[in-house]
């Protein structure tokens, strides 16, 4: 039986040898791709690293956006609670004037 180190070194043989085999093919795969669609498939390689991250940032601002908007409608809400008191108020005014103002 194969001691431990010799089964390790083996091991790391093979290793070697599928990323040698990996080399390669990537080497054949990029010389029968013309040279355009190379650059598009770098272009879309890139864009796809790229997009967790501006998705992510997207996620922030909505979140922002969210907790501006519920800000401006508790606002909204109490401009429109003074407006109605303002209105009150003033419908309490109206009342108290004469009809015809007298000369």
């Amino acid at each position: 039986m194969p001691s431990m180190e010799d089964r390790i070194a083996a091991l790391e043989r093979k290793v070697a040898a599928l990323e040698l085999r990996r080399m390669y093919d990537e080497k054949k795969a990029e010389e029968a791709t013309p040279a355009a669609q190379a650059y598009n498939l770098r272009e879309l390689n890139e864009n796809i690293t790229i997009l967790p991250g501006v998705a992510s940032n997207q996620g922030g601002d909505i979140k922002t956006i969210k907790e501006v908007m519920s800000s401006i409608k508790d606002r909204l809400e109490r401009l429109e609670t003074k407006f109605d008191e303002q209105t009150a108020l003033l419908t309490q005014i109206l009342a108290r004037l004469p009809d015809k103002p007298q000369h």
